[in-house]
């Protein structure tokens, strides 16, 4: 049974072009992978519900945890697996949204994500390691980035191997003390404003923007499961010392629901990994009910 609260697919169903799943190599639609993939489960029986919110667990027995749904009803089971994902943070920009549907806006700097954009200006926010590493990847394929951070100092949450290099980066110029603003285009992104502490405005040349402000896991459904500072799951090998024997990949802290996905702590933010760890996760239900 599969249950989902608005419709199949999550993050990756809203992507314009997947071009890093494994049969296609010239990309497929993050929609048409997800209607293939419906299809397949429902050739293997899987019963499909959605829109289905899910309010809860019921955890009170570790052999038969309960999901509960937001209209009151109650499922018993065997095992669970959670998938919920994480919602990456969004600033409150208009045409956020359209930029992002247009491919435009990105949450990853991988080879795929910065094909294309060579020789052209792009932006980076954000001021931790990730957004640090985006911009000098960026900037060695030959873009020039302009790194916004909202904090005054470059060093307060990156690493100083990272910073010595984007100062000393000629393609990359860096905005501290600065916010986002506005974005500008038509089909695809041209622009962008960017306000100075709080006075001056600037208009930016921007082909692309990269966003690395975090994200925020779906797991306040979970309750009483072991989590990390920051909401995600802890699975197998990041559970606290003692919780089970030796855990099985993906089981939480609750011994019948396993965790997938960019919901669990130290995640790999991939549709491909995310798929494979499913499978995973379902050999580890198979091992759990085998010994019932």
């Amino acid at each position: 049974m599969l249950l989902d609260r608005t419709g199949l697919g999550g993050q990756a169903a809203k992507s314009a072009r997947i071009e890093n799943y494994l049969g296609f190599p010239h990309g497929v639609s993050g929609e048409h992978l997800t209607r293939l993939a419906m299809v397949q489960a429902l050739k293997f029986g899987v019963r499909i519900y959605s829109p289905c919110a899910v309010a809860g667990l019921d955890l009170s027995d570790d052999r038969r945890p309960a999901v509960l749904l937001e209209d009151g009803a109650r499922i018993e089971s065997r095992a669970v697996i959670a998938a919920t994902g994480a919602h990456y943070r969004r600033p409150d920009i208009p045409q956020w949204s359209t930029f992002e549907k247009s491919g435009c806006i990105r949450y990853a700097a991988t080879d795929l994500d910065v094909r294309g954009y060579e020789d052209q200006p792009v932006t980076v926010i954000g001021g931790a390691n990730s957004a640090g590493q985006a911009a000098l990847s960026l900037a060695a394929r030959g873009a020039t980035v302009d790194l916004i951070i909202r904090g005054a100092d470059l060093g307060a949450r990156m690493s100083s191997y990272l910073t010595d290099r984007i100062r000393a980066h000629s393609r990359i110029q860096v905005h501290t003390g600065t916010a986002l603003r506005e974005l500008a285009g038509a089909d695809t992104l041209t622009s962008i404003v960017v306000e100075k502490s709080g006075e001056r405005h600037d208009r930016l040349d921007c082909r692309a923007l990269f966003c690395f402000i975090g994200a925020d896991p779906v797991s306040s459904w979970l309750a009483g499961v072991a989590k990390d500072s920051d909401g995600f799951v802890l699975t197998d090998s990041r559970l606290p010392a003692g919780t089970h024997g030796t855990p099985l990949p993906f089981q939480t802290s609750a011994p019948r629901l396993f965790a997938v996905g960019d919901l669990r702590s130290g995640s790999t933010k991939r549709v491909a990994t995310a798929v494979g760890e499913g499978g995973s996760a379902v050999s580890s239900v198979h091992a759990t009910l085998a010994a019932d």
